[in-house]
Formats: structure tokens, sequence, C-alpha cells
């Protein structure tokens, strides 16, 4: 029997321990939390196209892999040269002379259309008066040529090149002539520069010196879109890119064709102390005026030309440029700069004076007390026959030492028919004697 004061306890399951989290650690953590979800919206707003993070692996595997061998870049070449056939043509150049006539030379050329192609011509072919085979139109001034083709068919005409960056370095395809007439070469071209030039209405692009391109060489990208053309300027070579050179041969068409004819000037630049002199602050000063020509009448040595036609004249590129561009029958508006004084004077442009004395063909100047410098050769001509080359310095001929350039027009026609006239020339500094046949 138990005893009054005993107490009976029930027994009862034991609850589990939670330990309790305060009020001030769940507020940090509900701030930690909005913070976190705070910086990932910003980021989405501000990098919305990020990349995701590529794989490392691919590279790493593409590193082992072997590279392009010659025979894959030779195999491409030979792809894009497949298919750009129909735009690439070749261009004979040959020389009328009969004797020791050099074999034709090919140039290559652009088709633009089905009976049409475009060229540069450089200007140590010009000067060397090649003949060209069905020449339609020619800028003197550039060397841009266009010409009549043989195949009729319609070109496919590459898409134009439009580029991001020009100077940075990158790998082209230049047209070459081979035996087989046209192919393409690989060229690393280190940057291009855009350039004005007075040859060109838009700008082009400078060629770096080491580039070894030629004038006339067709440019195209690895994905055969064409980049323009290769052509001369003072300053080296440049690229005159495909839009503007299809503007420029557009314009060459329209416009009527000219005879050439040459001025007859030669100048120089204006130096900083023949400024001071002639009180001209731009412009190009006269060095030369040929005597036969119309220019000797109103032009001397010592002028400074300033503007043609109302373009100014800075540099003597400029000067070559427009009077390249002139043809028998055209005015040029000068104004000059004489002794001080400014004036303005017309010169017409006539056909070339006959200075070839039955036959002689050489344009001369008379370099005093040293003799007669031959400034052009006539094809064919007696002078032509003989040897002699633009250059030259006749220093005698029969019995004048030093003659004029009237003395050796007067001795060659004074010759009977198939008689010859002796001369000593100086070429460079070597010396010779030729004979001249009437």
């Amino acid at each position: 029997m138990l005893p009054d004061n005993t107490t009976v306890i029930e027994a009862t399951e034991p609850a589990s321990h939670r330990p309790r989290i305060s009020r001030e650690t769940r507020r940090l953590l509900i701030t930690a939390l909005l913070a976190v979800l705070t910086l990932w919206v910003l980021a989405r707003l501000r990098f919305p196209d990020r990349p995701p993070i590529v794989n490392p692996v691919p590279p790493i595997l593409g590193q082992l892999t072997e590279p392009p061998s010659f025979a894959d870049l030779a195999s491409r070449v030979a792809q894009v040269r497949e298919r750009l056939s129909d735009s690439l043509v070749a261009v004979l150049v040959t020389s009328d002379h009969s004797e020791g006539a050099a074999p034709p030379l090919p140039v290559p050329g652009l088709r633009i259309r089905d009976d049409l192609a475009v060229t540069v011509i450089a200007p140590a072919i010009r000067d060397a008066q090649p003949v060209l085979p069905a020449v339609v139109a020619e800028d003197r001034a550039s060397g841009l040529t266009l010409f009549a083709t043989t195949v009729t068919t319609r070109p496919m005409l590459p898409i134009f090149w439009i580029p991001r960056e020009l100077d940075r370095p990158r790998y082209l395809f230049a047209s070459a002539t081979s035996p087989g007439g046209i192919t393409l070469r690989p060229a690393y071209i280190g940057s291009l520069t855009p350039v004005q030039v007075p040859q060109w209405t838009d700008a082009v692009w400078a060629l770096p010196a080491d580039a070894g391109l030629a004038a006339g060489s067709v440019l195209f990208t690895e994905q055969e879109e064409l980049v323009g053309l290769v052509a001369p300027h003072e300053g080296g070579l440049a690229v005159v890119p495909s839009r503007a050179l299809l503007a420029a041969a557009e314009r060459l068409l329209e416009a009527p064709r000219k005879m050439p004819a040459d001025p007859g000037v030669e100048v120089d630049t204006l130096t900083p102390r023949l400024a001071q002199a002639t009180g001209a602050e731009t412009g190009v000063v006269v060095t030369w005026v040929n005597p036969d020509s119309s220019a000797a009448a109103i032009l001397r040595a010592g002028d400074v030309i300033q503007s043609v036609d109302g373009a100014t004249i800075a540099t003597p590129e400029q000067w070559r440029v427009r009077a390249a561009r002139a043809g028998v029958g055209d005015t040029l508006e000068l104004v000059l700069r004489r002794r001080g004084a400014q004036q303005t004077v017309q010169l017409a442009i006539p056909a070339l004076p006959d200075t070839s004395a039955a036959g002689l063909g050489l344009t001369m100047r008379t370099a005093p007390r040293l003799g007669a410098q031959v400034l052009r050769v006539e094809r064919g001509s007696a002078g032509d026959a003989a040897g002699i080359a633009a250059g030259d310095l006749m220093t005698a001929v029969g019995g004048i030492d030093a003659p004029t350039a009237a003395q050796v027009r007067l001795g060659f026609a004074s010759l009977a028919r198939g008689d010859l006239l002796i001369v000593a020339v100086r070429r460079g500094e070597a010396h010779r004697v030729m004979a001249i046949q009437r």
C-alpha cells in the first residue's frame, strides 16, 4: 500500500530539440538573399547577350591537328582561279619594231562587260609606246585602259569587297601573268592606307612598298570578292577599290575621245626659297618650255603655275595629270605668278609640231654647250632605226660639236636619200657613235 504523500508521475515521449534562430539572423539572411537577387537582375540588364563560357577542350584538340600544307593552298588557289576564270583575261601588249622586237607581254585585265575589259598600263610600258589591241578608251594620267575582248559571253562580276579594317595584315589573291595566260597567287598585304591622289576622283588604298605587286594586278579575297585593281601613282602603288574602278571606267566611256597632245611644259616643286623669290605661296615652278610648242609664247622658266581651269595646282604630280589629259584643241586657263605679279593666260593645245624633219623622228631640246637632248623618239623613224633613245644627249653631229636641236634637224634634212649622218651620243656615262640614214 502506497503512502499518501506518494506522487504518481506519468511518463511521456521526450520532445525533439530545435534550436531557436534569432530575429537578427533571419534579417541578415533575407538581406543577403535580396542582395544576390538584385545583383543577378542588374547583371542580366547590363550584359543581356553575354556569350556562354567556351569549352576549352575543342581549341586544345584543334592544336593537335595537322596545319594546312602548300598542297592545300595550291588547291584552294586553283579553286578560286577556276571560279573567276570568266572574269579574268590577258591583254597582249606588243611592239611594232620590226627588228629586235620583244615577245608579246601579257597584262592582266578584268572583264566588266561581255565585250569590254579594263586594265592599268604602267608608265614604263606606256613610255615604250606599245601597241594595244582594240583600245576603246584610255586615261593617260592614271593608265586606266578599256579594250574590247574577243570573248562575248557575259562575265559573272564578283561581289565587291567591303572592308572593315584596312590597317590590319591579310592575304589576298593577286592575278599574275603566266605562259598559259592569267593565274592567281597569294599576296601578303601588311596594311592598306586610304589616300587621295590626283589620278583618281575617289580615294584609293596605298600599298606597302614590300607588297610585291605590279600595276594591273586584280586583287580578290579568299571568298572570291573583288578588292580592286593595282595602279601606280607618284608615291608607289595603290589599290583602286572595285566601286571606284567601275565608276572611273563609266566616266571614261562617256567622255569624248581626244587626240593626246603634250603642252610642252615641265615643272618642279616650289621650294620655300623659290616661293620667297617669286612671291607665290603655292603652285609649281616652270623649269622648261618646249621652244616648238605654243606654250613658248606665254610661259618661261621661273613662272609659277598656281591653278589650271580653276583647280589649284600644288604638286608636280597634279600638273602632270592635268597635262596628260589635255588633248588637241583644248585651251587651258592658267593662273601664274611672274616676278611677283599674278596674271591669267590662255594656253591653247594644238597638234604636236612636226619635228621629224622628213623622217628623223626626234623631239629634242638644246642643252647649251652640251648638245641636243633627245626627249622623244617616234617609232619606225630614222632616229629609232639608228638606235637613238629618249634621254640620249647628242654631243656631235657631222663636224659640229655640241649641236643645237635645229642643227641636228638641218644636218639630217640636208642628206640625200640613202645617205648616213654620223652622230656622237652620250647615254648615261657611256659614249656611243651611231649612223642615221635618210
